[in-house]
């Protein structure tokens, strides 16, 4: 047949071009999963050279310069893609490898219209045997790291191919009459140079093939890896939610630690009440013709003194309840009073003197329960602090209000904390009580800070320890409940 290089060539094309929309397909995920460029521009450098040897015959044989250069270009990217696969490819080695492309069309060209048929099959052998032990070369270290029948066929194409074109450089150096060019090559040189082709097409098949399996590879990994950060997030929740439990547990041990003041404040609030509500009764009893309009104004009264006395209850039980654990806008000046309230009985008892501003109207984005047992506790340790001074026991409790936030001081006129140890009074288990058990102070800082403020300690104007709290400040009440739900673990 005239015309059955172009057959060839042109059934060759129709496949490499089919590959590259294939390949071209690997490109349309993210960056990182993408392979190299070179494997896209060697199908297309592919596709050129097949359409140029498509119109050797119609155009220009300056057509052969261009596909037997486009040939070779497209070994060489098949070589970069391949290293690609290994290491990132470096600047240095692509733009010598593209000066080293630039000589060959002018080489080709000038053996075309100055050399031999012959001279041009050797220069095409020569250069495309290097470029395919270099393809070779990649693939086999690629393969000692991944053991994929991918990287196996490309290493087998490839030596076929070597070994094709060996063949054909024999074949054509044994021919006593020379043609002009490969379209005049007798039949058995033609069938082995479209067998080493073959070969080529091989090559540029495996080589998507393996591109397509990193990218399934890249994919399960980030499958996998997604599934590892879900995994854990779910335990960083859990470990939250376990935190979250642990200080509601502890907060409600410390309250019962504090048990003791509890019940000496219940004791004295209740016992003004209760003795009235007494004395009023008994005397109800011994006036039997008491006249009706007072013995109902006793009567109400002794319904305010039931009333206050069931007050002072569930503000104990207020106190001693869990709470709904969220965060939300609390009047701290309210907690402080209520506090100061709870240690009123142990203050009295102590002979404390106690100077305190409260400035009203003070909110703080915080845990109710969590904050009323801070406030107490240090209330408590400030107290407790003081029983072996035998000077003049002061407690002094500020609450003060600024556009930077809020403040909280309580110092003592106690023995105080020394400085070594302003850091260490904050440590789990670290107490300079006898019977303490160093959670309070820990706990305190814990609750604080994740409630978005701080404390610390320091030395007190009075003698003793000044412990500050800071809270940043409400700007409004619509925004702390905005700012309550952000903060809502």
């Amino acid at each position: 047949m005239a015309h059955t290089n172009e057959i060839v060539f042109l059934m060759t094309g129709l496949i490499v071009l089919g590959m590259t929309v294939h390949a071209l397909s690997l490109y349309s995920g993210s960056a990182e999963a993408r392979p190299s460029r070179f494997l896209l521009l060697a199908f297309l450098i592919a596709d050129a050279s097949c359409l140029s040897t498509l119109a050797v015959r119609f155009v220009s044989p300056v057509l052969l310069t261009v596909t037997n250069s486009g040939l070779l270009m497209t070994i060489a990217a098949v070589a970069l893609t391949a290293r690609s696969w290994r290491v990132p490819l470096n600047r240095k080695l692509v733009v010598q490898t593209a000066c080293w492309m630039l000589l060959v069309p002018v080489a080709f060209e000038w053996l075309r219209q100055h050399g031999t048929y012959l001279q041009r099959v050797v220069l095409y052998t020569t250069l495309s045997t290097a470029l395919l032990c270099w393809v070779l070369w990649e693939v086999f270290h690629k393969y000692r790291e991944d053991r994929s029948f991918s990287l196996k066929f490309v290493m087998g194409a490839v030596m076929a191919s070597l070994v094709l074109r060996g063949a054909r450089m024999v074949f054509v150096l044994q021919q006593n009459v020379q043609p002009d060019n490969l379209m005049q090559e007798l039949p058995a040189a033609a069938m082995i140079r479209n067998m080493s082709v073959s070969m080529d097409v091989l090559i540029l098949s495996s080589l998507i093939a393996y591109s397509t399996h990193l990218l399934a590879l890249r994919y399960q990994q980030s499958a996998s890896d997604n599934k590892e950060v879900r995994r854990a997030h779910q335990a960083l929740k859990e470990v939250l939610e376990e935190k979250e439990q642990m200080l509601r547990a502890l907060t409600t041990s410390t309250k019962s630690r504090n048990m003791g003041v509890l019940l000496a404040s219940l004791a004295h609030e209740l016992s003004q009440p209760l003795a009235t509500m007494r004395l009023k009764v008994d005397f109800l009893l011994s006036q039997a013709d008491l006249a009706a309009e007072d013995r109902q104004a006793f009567l109400q009264e002794l319904m305010e003194d039931n009333t206050r006395a069931a007050d002072i209850i569930a503000q104990l039980r207020s106190f001693l309840r869990h709470g709904s654990g969220q965060l939300k806008s609390l009047a701290l000046d309210q907690v402080v009073n209520e506090a100061l309230h709870m240690v009123k009985a142990e203050i009295e008892r102590q002979h404390v003197q106690l100077l305190h501003k409260v400035t009203p109207d003070t909110s703080v984005m915080a845990v109710e329960g969590q904050l009323q047992m801070v406030v107490l506790n240090l209330l408590k340790n400030a107290v407790d602090a003081m029983k072996p001074v035998s000077a003049r026991h002061v407690l002094e409790v500020n609450l003060s209000s600024s556009t930077s936030g809020v403040v909280l001081t309580v110092s003592d006129s106690g023995p105080g904390i020394p400085e070594a140890q302003w850091e260490r009074v904050f440590d789990m288990f670290y107490t300079t009580k006898p019977e303490g058990m160093g959670l309070g102070l820990w706990l305190s800082r814990s609750i604080v800070q994740s409630q978005g403020g701080s404390i610390t300690v320091s030395r007190s104007p009075l003698g003793g320890a000044l412990f500050t709290l800071s809270w940043p400040r409400i700007a409004s009440t619509a925004n702390s409940v905005d700012a309550a739900k952000a903060q809502t673990p």
